[in-house]
């Protein structure tokens, strides 16, 4: 049943967040998940048909087509986000769920579930299936639900941060902090170079195709990414790539394509980040800015991406104990973020250009804001009360 209340907090590489059946659900709706999977019972699902959305009572998805084994089976899907959650639910007592051919869950830890006939659906865990990013899920999933309601996304925030510069700035830098500790892992994993290649590829795929972008980024380093060419590496993934409401800016071969003629213009590019890090602290952040833009990545990548490259990847690369990035990553501009989010930050009372903790700050409220969908209690300011009280147009 489609109530989509379950909330789990999980602890993601750069801090907790908030993840709900709702953001899988959506996922399965997609069609993007598709197997081959290993269910629990050792057999292999295939999903030839996700089902259709029930948003009443019942199971999930209804009508779905699978292969398990290579026999084709035909019925419904339930999505939890743990297995125990089907007892928990009733669904072994409820005939509504006689029908159910696979038990769909999100985290691992499985055991065989019955019907109320006494049937055993198959049971799979999704989480190493997922062909995106999970924070990327469960932060798109809290922007899709407050699309188009800055008021409350602006409600939630200053109930959660009656000091708004103070708590948004602490929000951010703790984000910060937990991307660097990411970013150390990766070039204590591989060394510097190629964590270097590796994250700016992920950021490439900010958006939707993160996961692939790190599958690439991983298995072929740029000399290789040159040699086998563009649409080889983008053929590789063929299927996995999301494409559905991706602006043509944003196409992953666009994005490819860019990320090898960056190693064809500055093959060295690596070398000057470095040598424009040593002098970043002591220079003004917007001409510091424009040579990162012009001179590193020869004017390849909109200011937009750019800035969304340097807050995601380089500025958490580049920090370490004798060049503190911290300044600089905070009053970055923040890159490509939701209109909603632009349009909420004017509604609590922050002016001028946008800094990365206005933004960041935010996106955090909301990142966590799924475990209390009615958000914090506490009122907001009295200057704001009289707008956000009225509806959203």
């Amino acid at each position: 049943m489609s109530t989509c209340v379950r909330v789990e907090e999980i602890d993601g590489p750069y801090g907790p967040f908030a993840i709900g059946e709702r953001a899988i659900q959506r996922l399965w709706a997609s069609g993007e998940v598709r197997g081959p999977m290993a269910a629990a019972s050792g057999a292999t699902i295939e999903i030839l048909h996700p089902g259709d959305w029930n948003r009443g009572a019942g199971p999930d998805f209804l009508a779905a087509e699978i292969l398990v084994d290579g026999r084709r089976l035909r019925g419904d899907i339930e999505i939890h986000l743990r297995c125990a959650d089907w007892n928990a639910h009733g669904h072994d007592r409820d005939p509504h769920f006689g029908g159910v051919i696979l038990h769909a869950v999100l985290l691992p830890g499985t055991k065989d579930v019955t019907t109320h006939s006494g049937h055993r659906p198959e049971t799979v865990v999704l989480l190493p299936y997922l062909p995106r990013d999970l924070e990327d899920l469960a932060e798109e999933d809290a922007l899709l639900e407050l699309r188009g309601r800055s008021r409350e996304v602006a409600r939630r925030v200053l109930a959660a941060e009656p000091n708004l510069v103070l708590g948004l700035r602490r929000r951010a830098l703790e984000r910060f902090r937990n991307k660097t500790k990411h970013a150390r892992a990766r070039v204590k994993e591989v060394g510097w170079d190629a964590a270097c290649h590796e994250l700016f590829v992920e950021a490439l795929g900010l958006g939707g195709n993160r996961a692939p972008m790190s599958e690439l980024a991983r298995s072929h380093p740029p000399e290789e990414m040159l040699i086998l060419g563009l649409d080889a590496l983008y053929m590789e993934k063929c299927g996995r790539w999301r494409l559905r409401g991706l602006r043509p800016a944003g196409h992953p071969h666009r994005r490819l394509a860019q990320y090898l003629e960056l190693h064809r213009r500055r093959p060295d590019w690596r070398e000057r980040l470095r040598d424009w890090a040593l002098a970043l602290p002591a220079s003004p952040l917007k001409s510091a800015r424009r040579r990162l833009i012009d001179e590193v990545f020869a004017c390849l990548l909109s200011d937009g991406r750019a800035d969304t490259l340097c807050i995601n990847a380089l500025l958490p690369l580049l920090q370490d104990a004798r060049h503190s990035m911290d300044r600089s990553w905070l009053d970055w501009p923040p890159g490509h973020h939701p209109d909603d989010i632009q349009d909420a930050r004017g509604l609590v009372g922050l002016t001028g250009a946008a800094r990365n903790w206005e933004v960041q700050g935010i996106l955090d409220v909301l990142r966590r804001s799924l475990a209390d969908p009615e958000g914090p209690a506490q009122p907001g300011p009295e200057i704001f009360r009289k707008i956000l009280s009225k509806p959203d147009e």
